[in-house]
């Protein structure tokens, strides 16, 4: 059940095509099937990062398990090479902001992951 969540405050070309491309390389980074991950982009009509408002984001990443080091500097580079090819933003004007997430506080089908895992 791994989230990516992009806030930026330039929209890429083909928004469809964005996150279809996202939802690849997320499910690939974080090791988790595809089916599961959901990829949402909102652009914001302000940002400021480092005291202005250049093109800048911030990516939050929430998952049960896989969240570590290794895992987050992997997904770190690989997203933000997406990042920098279709919103022209670099590595160095964001966060990325993990959060490993219990299962009982995930919901999903009417219960939480922990409920379901137990089935």
């Amino acid at each position: 059940m791994p989230i990516l969540e992009i806030v930026s405050q330039t929209a890429p070309q083909d928004l469809n095509s964005f996150i279809a491309r996202l939802s690849k390389v997320f499910a690939e980074a974080i090791d988790r099937p595809e089916a599961y991950c959901l990829v949402t982009f909102q652009k914001v009509d302000a940002l400021s990062f480092a005291g202005n408002q250049e093109p800048g984001f911030l990516v939050k990443v929430g998952s049960i398990g896989n969240v570590d080091n290794d895992a987050n500097a992997s997904l770190t580079n690989k997203v933000s090479e997406v990042l920098l090819e279709e919103l022209k933003t670099s590595n160095d004007r964001g966060y990325f902001w993990f959060t490993d997430l219990p299962a009982s506080d995930v919901g999903f089908k009417g219960t939480t992951f922990a409920n379901l895992w137990k089935q």
